[in-house]
C-alpha cells in the first residue's frame, strides 16, 4: 500500500476530527467569552460562528473527497478512499446540532 492510497483513505477522518476540535474549541471559548449574549439579529454570534464553521467543515471535506476522486482511478484503494471520505461527511452531519441545541449550560 502506497503512503498516497493511505493518506487517500485517513484524510477524510482526519480532517473531521480536525474540524471537531475547531468546533470545540469555538464553543467553549465563545461561552466562556460571553459571545452567546451578542445577538446579531435572531441569532447569537456564537450560534452563527459554529454555523459557519461546520459548513466550511463540510464544503473542506466534500473537496478532499472530489480531490481523492480527481484522478479518476479505479483502484480499490482508491475507491475505498472515496468511501471513507463520504463516511466521514456523513459523520459531520453530527456537527449541525450547532443549529439548535443548547450552546452554553
Amino acid at each position: 500500500m502506497s503512503g498516497r492510497a493511505l493518506f487517500g483513505i485517513l484524510i477524510g477522518w482526519i480532517g473531521w476530527a480536525g474540524g471537531f476540535l475547531l468546533l470545540y474549541v469555538l464553543q467553549a471559548t465563545g461561552c466562556r467569552a460571553g459571545w452567546d449574549g451578542h445577538l446579531l439579529g435572531p441569532i447569537s454570534a456564537l450560534r452563527l460562528l459554529l454555523i459557519i464553521t461546520t459548513v466550511a467543515i463540510v464544503l473542506v471535506l466534500i473537496w478532499f473527497t472530489v480531490k481523492a476522486n480527481r484522478h479518476g482511478s479505479t483502484s480499490s484503494l482508491a475507491r475505498i478512499g472515496v468511501l471513507a471520505n463520504s463516511a466521514a461527511i456523513l459523520a459531520a452531519l453530527c456537527f449541525t446540532g450547532v443549529i439548535w441545541l443548547r450552546l452554553c449550560a
